[in-house]
């Protein structure tokens, strides 16, 4: 296999059974080999526990996080302790695929691929309003806000510090809101999120910067009942063999259902999509 060629997303290392129970039973694993390990993390999972507590029942990993080095520390019976490195993270009802990798210098390697923009992620979002032109360019200037343990962001005037491109996958006339994707450049605190709400396409079912009236009426509309936001698809090159993995964690029953209602179609959820 050639650096150019794909791995699939069903490749599996042969201690796949054991690596399964350090994740938390919610979560779905995508891929592992003895490097990387990606995960389809559901909403309501946090990427790791709150400061400054190291372990959080709601937590992705089962293990203790260590908040300086980015890493969970996990107790397997037998054996020595094993870390498992953060790549990134996704907001607590974000859900989707995240990085996590074995090996500190994995880790490295995929941040710094971040970093330079070699590492594509892609997210599917439900907008109010239609975008227009059908795709750009958002550039904006992000900052980070904490009051009483909760961060809010803003946009300010000044150095662009986010950009994210966005296309439209499907309008919906009718109700005034379509599917887009989102392809963050730069990985600020809540940078999706608020970039579309700033711009007039707040994403459906988001409790901070959403349009809550909108949002209650979709509860009522279509049964959108969580943060229409998911982390879809991400391009990489394999941090130790160079291999260009595409991996991608489909929508699961409780996005596809609403989106069926929204075209009309049988509210039954489709073929092959889970429940969470």
């Amino acid at each position: 296999m050639t650096a150019e060629e794909s791995e699939t997303a069903e490749h599996r290392s042969p201690q796949r059974e054991a690596g399964l129970a350090w994740a938390h039973p919610a979560a779905r694993e995508i891929y592992r080999d003895d490097w990387l390990w990606v995960l389809d993390k559901p909403p309501g999972i946090l990427s790791h526990p709150n400061p400054p507590g190291g372990k959080a029942s709601n937590a992705l990993i089962r293990g203790t996080y260590d908040f300086e080095r980015e890493l969970y520390r996990i107790e397997v019976p037998g054996e020595r302790q094993r870390q498992v490195h953060l790549v990134h993270r996704l907001d607590l009802e974000t859900s989707g695929l995240i990085l996590c990798t074995f090996h500190g210098e994995s880790a490295a390697v995929l941040k710094e691929a971040l970093f330079h923009r070699e590492l594509n992620k892609t997210y599917l979002a439900l907008v109010r309003g239609i975008p227009s032109p059908a795709r750009g360019e958002w550039k904006d200037r992000l900052e980070k806000i904490s009051s009483g343990g909760k961060a809010t962001v803003v946009v300010r005037r000044g150095r662009v510090n986010a950009v994210s491109r966005y296309s439209l996958v499907e309008a919906f006339p009718a109700h005034d809101c379509a599917l887009i994707s989102l392809e963050p450049e730069t990985g600020r605190t809540h940078q999706l999120r608020i970039q579309s709400a700033s711009r007039g396409h707040p994403i459906a079912g988001d409790e901070r910067y959403g349009d809550f009236a909108w949002n209650r009426r979709l509860v009522e509309s279509i049964g959108l009942k969580r943060m229409f936001l998911h982390a879809h698809r991400v391009r990489l090159r394999h941090p130790t063999t160079g291999h260009l993995l595409r991996l991608e964690a489909p929508l699961s029953a409780k996005l596809t259902a609403p989106l069926d209602r929204l075209r009309g179609k049988n509210s039954a959820a489709k073929p092959g999509a889970r429940k969470r």
